[in-house]
């Protein structure tokens, strides 16, 4: 069972809904392997947040990160909104090092982490922090925006190749 309450997403959800100062998420994926992956970001915001059938947010992050390429492969994600205590902010620092996901998550979490509301039998669903004060269960969307000109095959990380 969840600590979570699911919330009515109404038009300007981020006035009625949601808090958004600039907020450190922790971006829980899932691995090919079906392992747990956690990056930290910043730069995540409300995109469509009224007049639409739908709700959306914007991501900013490196194409060759662990996040990305989870999030192209499985189309699932949570954004974890984690409180200003020092304690979360180390553990958020410590997840945002870019690297091999099995490097980073090797350590305990200091996050205790449970199922999502959104379907906890779909295996490409991550699973969330219970810690966090709130917690926004995503789907990526590629049908819109031109979003689905976006592969996992394609991801490139800058340098040329042998």
């Amino acid at each position: 069972m969840s600590s979570f309450i699911d919330l009515r997403i109404v038009d300007n959800f981020y006035q009625t809904s949601s808090f958004f100062p600039m907020p450190t998420v922790c971006i829980s994926t899932v691995n090919p392997d079906g392992s747990l992956n956690i990056g930290s970001y910043s730069l995540c915001f409300p995109y469509y947040i009224a007049g639409k059938e739908r709700y959306a947010m914007v991501l900013e992050c490196r194409n060759t990160s662990n996040t990305c390429s989870n999030i192209l492969r499985t189309h699932k994600y949570a954004l974890n909104f984690i409180t200003d205590e020092r304690r979360y902010f180390k553990e958020a620092v410590r997840l945002g090092f870019p690297g091999p996901s099995e490097e980073k998550m090797k350590e305990p979490l200091l996050f205790k982490m449970e199922d999502g509301l959104a379907d906890p039998a779909d295996k490409n669903r991550p699973q969330v922090i219970a810690d966090a004060y709130q917690v926004f269960e995503c789907t990526w969307a590629s049908q819109f925006e031109n979003a689905d000109k976006f592969k996992v095959e394609d991801i490139d990380d800058g340098h040329p190749g042998p």
